[in-house]
């Protein structure tokens, strides 16, 4: 696209909370934030790996990971996409009766995540699921402090710093969080595990699965 800055280069933590396993921690139950670099859209991501005697979330037996829904538009780099996500945000909203304005935003950080984690597979109707889970209603997705210090950028090329009360960068952000856990989406293990990582999501996990999967099923097709 256009329009989005590339995320900075700087060294930032990840967003997903582990348990510390271990004598070196005798009873406390400390957190640790594993710390791993940033890639520029269209760079190979750094390899993450589970930190030695950290404990993993996995799925519930039998569970599934939500459907994709209809995809968010292609990515264009050397040119404009933003008529195409407008048409794509008035589709899906009139499905779901969400505002096309937040469809964009997820859809927008959808887009970016194809090209910074290929392998991430984060659809726009688990971003749109965070929010219902998170009573957003009409306004951006809320970011807890550490996660904003750690994966914030800006979504749009205005040069202005990413803004927590745009929908766009708290979109993009919320996207850049769980996709650094290194976790295929798109599968059961990894999408419950991105969700149930985070502490602010873990306890919504169940209801963030049944509302994707319902905007997912209710969009139209392409």
């Amino acid at each position: 696209m256009a329009e989005p800055t590339q995320p900075g280069d700087a060294r930032i933590r990840r967003f997903s909370l582990r348990v510390l396993t271990g004598a070196a921690v005798a009873g406390t139950g400390l957190v640790l934030i594993l710390t791993i670099g940033v890639t520029r859209p269209g760079e190979t991501p750094p390899q993450t790996q589970p930190a030695a005697g950290a404990r993993t979330s996995g799925p519930p037996p039998g569970a599934t990971a939500p459907p994709p829904g209809r995809l968010a538009p292609e990515d264009r780099p050397r040119e404009s996409d933003l008529r195409a996500l407008d048409t794509w945000s008035n589709e899906i909203a009139a499905a779901t009766k969400l505002p096309a304005r937040l469809l964009a935003g997820y859809g927008r950080a959808e887009m970016w995540m194809r090209a910074e984690w290929s392998g991430c597979h984060l659809s726009w109707a688990t971003l749109a699921a965070i929010g219902q889970a998170e009573a957003v209603g009409t306004g951006p997705l809320p970011v807890p402090e550490d996660s904003w210090k750690q994966w914030s950028a800006r979504a749009t090329g205005d040069g202005k710093q990413p803004d927590p009360k745009d929908i766009d960068d708290a979109a993009l952000t919320v996207a850049r969080s769980l996709c650094s856990t290194g976790a295929d989406l798109a599968t059961p293990q990894g999408w419950w595990a991105a969700i149930t990582g985070s502490p602010t999501l873990a306890p919504e996990a169940q209801l963030i699965f049944d509302t994707a999967t319902t905007l997912a099923q209710a969009a139209p097709r392409a």
